[in-house]
């Protein structure tokens, strides 16, 4: 006990009342921190019988910020719990313990997207989209200032009183969460994943911390934003790190426990099921383990296409094998976080010589940075081509690959690709976002929300970054880290002044070796002692290759295979000189090209033909049946002269099979064929690679999605391939699916506009767009479906094709309304409509009429809805289709119960279920049925609406369509309340909330609040 003011002493609940009364704090708010009960607060404060163990002693005087209520009185000792702001779960404020409400919407999101950039300084641009998509008011300026105001009057009510600067600081462009670390739930999450993830112990209980930060999914309000998208990507990949220190330590349980409702939510993530499969394998479960894979791998064949990878698989087999997880782990074993960890780089040439300042300047980036954070976060190389500023960074990234243990990033940019074809930075930031682990389909469609999120997967990791061929800055800097933790390597021939300007990057610039270097370069490749025994034609050699290590590795490359006197080698150069004059270009030394051309002149007459013909090839690599397709000849007989373009350095194999050209090369390469082939030549040659990948990619189609025939678009001009599984299929389109939307470019003209266009181009064009459609669908490469589609829309209008040109019009809509963009995807739809109904296409016009119904339907236009919906009635009937009859009816009578007339409704969806049930279609039966009891409901017939809504539940629940379960029991909910069966309402809604927590899906607010309006 202590003295109060009065001289006598205090027993424990004094104190605690006390310190509860100065806290602002009801009993029933210290029970709930405190994990007791009220009862035990109360007869602690009242000194009744009873009183609660030691243990819940402690807990109470924690829950009030002292030590011990034994000896610990309320004044200095007691300490303020301070402002907690949580983002990862419904946004929630506490201030001591006690909830702030934050009642306006658009307050909530403003203070939530600041949490979700802790002590980071969120741009006013940035909160302008967040509140408003794009569209502020005039006054949005005034507005945000006017919300910044209102959560510091919440957040701080007492702040005039205070000395200090507010929580939310104002900056320059913005405005930032000035709270510590542990006060945000989000960087609590960051900062211990980062130390459970450091190789300790006790990642175990490191990682189970982290995952108790999050109570569910980020607050509906910013769940969209890529910050929240990056946080919830960090979640799955902390639990899967979480999983596997639990499967390694065989508690199976506690796996399952963060494991299953994260892999409910993600039906497709293989990692996350793959565990799934190991943690019931572990327990004993192994049937249900087996039965699990089957249904995923049934789900991803469904929905992608493509066969589980390797993860899911070899999780499998180690079931059918018994070879189970959980074997007693070393006693000091490390456990290694589950991370999507890309390493792209290519290899690294065993041969740098010479570019020692240069590495000197690069290891700056990384100097002092044994704690993650580089002094600087950008290097531009710049210098002329074929100096090597390529193998310089990659060199250079292979040898500080420790430092960046989440990855390394490379894109060839093709800057200066001497047929034009760059690399947008949108389209390298969609291939950096999948590398980072994030599904096509989860990647924002326009370009600012692809550069946050970008910029928020790095901003907690360390991974490096070689954006090489850059044409100016302009072109990477969307591609930059917007954090000090990774570091980018950028590649010019143009010096990046503005990097080094205004990103404060380092500049590294390149010239050509000098006389010593390459001297040292020939001899590391050559030997001592064959440059000793001819020094001046060693120098020689030197000089007339520019000094330029491309050159020089080509010809020491032909040294190595040849054992000539170096002498000849200078022979043969100088003779190459006389012919030059024939060809030109702006992009080669007078020197280098003489390397080349004597390079070439000394191929086999079949190598030599096949370097000129890849010169035009336009796609990021080719594949060894590609360049049998270009040469015309099998892929046996092409392997010999792929080969030697290898071994003399003229092309380069990378790790896969693969090939790849230097630009320089492919310049020369494009020269010569000018000088030697005729122009009918290079056509054939591009016709034949275009058949190549329209013939590969129609078979591969036939396969993923053999329900999909070109109706009434005539044949295409090559047969489709045969591939041995859907496996190869699936790997041969994620493969070659660049190379696949290049060679439509080319077939379109363009990337050689000089050409006249021609039908059999064009044909091509239009099949290549319609034979890749259907896997950018899937897939999620949505922004490369609607490029396709335009490109097929041209080609069908050059070819004068109504029927091509109105499917192309019509997928292009399709392709733009996933987009989001419904402004372009309604004059799509409108000329497709208008063509199938010049064509006499009623199955497809009526299609149509519900694609803009639905468009409608999108703006609550109800009137316009149930207009497209009777003409696609009308249309299915006049061409005597019971299928698309029966959805137009059950679409006519969802749109006349939103506008008020569910009587007139009842009669066309009980006319809809009878064609469903003759035709035998369950799940279209399902979807009648739930409007039917929508349309009961809206009558006030309750108990026949609960009739209509079981039998949806019951066929959903059949097909384990888990969100339309979740639809059905909402609307059970809202019938049970209409009723006044209040517990019947709660059960259905509480079913309801715990699928949709489940799917992390954003329509659980709605149905939260609704439980929440049962209690008020």
């Amino acid at each position: 006990m202590t003295q109060n003011d009065g001289g006598h002493p205090q027993t424990s609940g004094e104190i605690l009342r006390t310190q509860r009364v100065r806290l602002r704090l009801t009993q029933e708010d210290l029970a709930l921190r405190a994990g007791v009960s009220v009862r035990s607060v109360r007869n602690l404060e009242r000194g009744a019988g009873g009183l609660p163990r030691a243990q819940t002693l402690r807990r109470l005087a924690s829950a009030v910020g002292l030590t011990d209520l034994g000896s610990a009185g309320p004044g200095p000792r007691a300490r303020r719990a301070g402002l907690h702001v949580a983002v990862l779960g419904p946004l929630t404020v506490h201030d001591d313990g006690r909830e702030v409400p934050i009642p306006s919407p658009m307050q909530r999101r403003l203070l939530g997207l600041l949490a979700l950039h802790p002590g980071q300084l969120v741009r006013t641009a940035e909160i302008v989209e967040a509140l408003w998509g794009g569209r502020p008011p005039a006054t949005h300026v005034n507005l945000i200032h006017v919300y910044i105001g209102a959560l510091r009057k919440s957040l701080e009510p007492a702040r005039e009183s205070r000395s200090g600067s507010s929580v939310i600081v104002t900056g320059p462009d913005g405005y930032r969460l000035a709270l510590d670390r542990d006060r945000i739930d989000l960087a609590r999450f960051e900062d211990l994943v980062r130390r459970a993830a450091g190789g300790r112990e006790d990642a175990y209980d490191g990682y189970e911390r982290a995952l108790q930060c999050w109570r569910g999914p980020v607050d509906p309000e910013i769940g969209r934003h890529p910050a929240a998208v990056a946080a919830a990507q960090q979640r799955i990949v902390a639990t899967l790190a979480f999983a596997d220190v639990a499967i390694e330590l065989r508690r199976y349980d506690a796996a399952m426990r963060r494991l299953d409702p994260l892999s409910r939510a993600e039906p497709l993530h293989e990692g996350l099921h793959a565990r799934v499969v190991l943690a019931l394998a572990g327990s004993g479960r192994q049937a249900e383990a087996l039965q699990h894979f089957a249904a995923v791998r049934a789900r991803i064949v469904q929905e992608l296409g493509v066969e589980p990878g390797p993860q899911l698989t070899d999780a499998h087999l180690g079931v059918l094998r018994q070879e189970l997880p959980g074997e007693p782990a070393p006693a000091r074993k490390t456990p290694q976080p589950v991370t999507v960890t890309p390493a792209e780089l290519p290899p690294a040439t065993p041969f740098l010589t010479g570019r020692s300042p240069a590495l000197r300047s690069l290891n700056r980036l990384v100097a002092g940075s044994g704690a993650g954070q580089p002094a600087t976060t950008i290097a531009a190389i710049s210098g002329g081509p074929g100096t090597g500023k390529t193998a310089l960074a990659v060199h250079w990234g292979h040898s500080v690959r420790e430092r960046f243990p989440d990855g390394q990033l490379f894109v060839n940019l093709r800057g200066f690709h001497p047929t034009g074809q760059v690399v947008p930075a949108h389209r390298a930031m969609r291939t950096f976002l999948e590398s980072l682990g994030v599904s096509p389909r989860q990647i924002p469609q326009n370009e600012d929300g692809q550069v946050n999120l970008y910029r928020s997967l790095l901003a907690t990791r360390r991974v490096l970054i070689v954006l090489d061929n850059a044409r100016d800055a302009e072109h990477v800097r969307p591609l930059l880290p917007g954090s000090a933790g990774s570091v980018a390597v950028v590649t010019s021939r143009n010096r990046l002044t503005g990097l080094v300007a205004v990103e404060g990057g380092i500049s590294v610039g390149l010239e050509a070796l000098s006389p010593e270097d390459a001297h040292e370069l020939m001899s590391r490749r050559l030997g001592t002692g064959r440059l000793a025994a001819e020094p001046d034609a060693a120098t020689e050699i030197g000089r007339l290759c520019g000094y330029l290590p491309l050159a020089l590795a080509i010809v020491t490359a032909r040294a190595m295979q040849a054992e000539l006197p170096l002498s000849s080698f200078v022979k043969h150069l100088h003779a190459e000189q006389d012919r030059l004059d024939a060809l030109g270009s702006d992009e080669t030394t007078i020197d280098v090209r003489t390397v080349f051309s004597w390079s070439y002149g000394v191929l086999t007459p079949a190598a030599a033909r096949l370097f000129r013909l890849l010169g035009a090839h336009i796609g990021t690599d080719i594949g060894v049946g590609a360049a049998a397709s270009l040469a015309g000849c099998t892929v046996e007989q092409v392997r010999a002269p792929l080969a030697e373009l290898v071994r003399g350095s003229l092309v380069e194999e990378e790790p896969n099979g693969r090939y790849t050209m230097h630009d320089l090369l492919r310049v020369y390469a494009l020269e010569v064929a000018d000088a030697v082939d005729t122009p009918d030549d290079r056509r054939a040659a591009t016709g034949r690679l275009l058949d190549h990948y329209l013939s590969r990619t129609l078979g591969a189609g036939r396969i993923t999605d053999p329900t999909r025939v070109p109706v009434d678009l005539g044949d295409p001009p090559v047969a489709p391939a045969a591939f041995d599984s859907l496996a190869a299929a699936a790997d041969w389109l994620a493969t070659e699916r660049q190379n696949v939307v290049a060679a439509q470019v080319t077939a379109a003209h363009v990337a050689v506009p000089e050409e006249a266009a021609d039908a059999g181009m064009d044909d091509r064009a239009w099949w290549l767009g319609w034979a890749i459609a259907d896997y950018l669908q899937r897939s999620g490469h949505w922004q490369e479906w609607v490029e396709t589609q335009r490109i097929a829309l041209e080609a069908a209008r050059r070819l004068g094709d109504i029927r091509r040109e109105t499917n192309a019009d019509r997928n292009l809509g399709i392709a733009y309304a996933r987009l989001g963009d419904f402004e372009k995807a309604m004059p799509c739809y409108r000329r497709a409509l208008a063509l199938y109904e010049r064509i006499g296409d009623l199955t497809s016009a009526a299609s149509t009429h519900l694609n803009l119904g639905w468009m409608a339907d999108r703006r609550r236009d109800f009137g316009a809805a149930l207009h497209h919906a009777r003409q696609a009635l009308a249309l299915s009937r006049s061409a005597q289709n019971p299928m698309g009859e029966a959805d137009a009816l059950n679409t006519v009578g969802w749109y006349l119960i939103q506008l008020g007339e569910p009587r007139a409704a009842l009669d066309p969806c009980r006319q809809a279920l009878a064609l469903f049930e003759a035709a035998g279609q369950r799940v279209r039966q399902a979807d009648t049925w739930d409007t039917l009891g929508y349309v009961y409901h809206h009558l006030g017939d309750h108990e026949q609406a609960l009739v209509a809504y079981r039998e949806a539940l019951t066929l959903y629940v059949e097909k384990s369509d888990r969100y339309h379960e979740s639809l059905v029991l909402n609307h059970m909910g809202d019938t049970h309340r209409a009723a006044d069966d209040v517990p019947a309402a709660r059960d259905c809604w509480r079913q309801a909330l715990r699928i949709l927590d489940d799917l992390g899906h954003a329509e659980a607010a709605e149905v939260r609040d609704k439980l929440a309006g049962l209690s008020r």
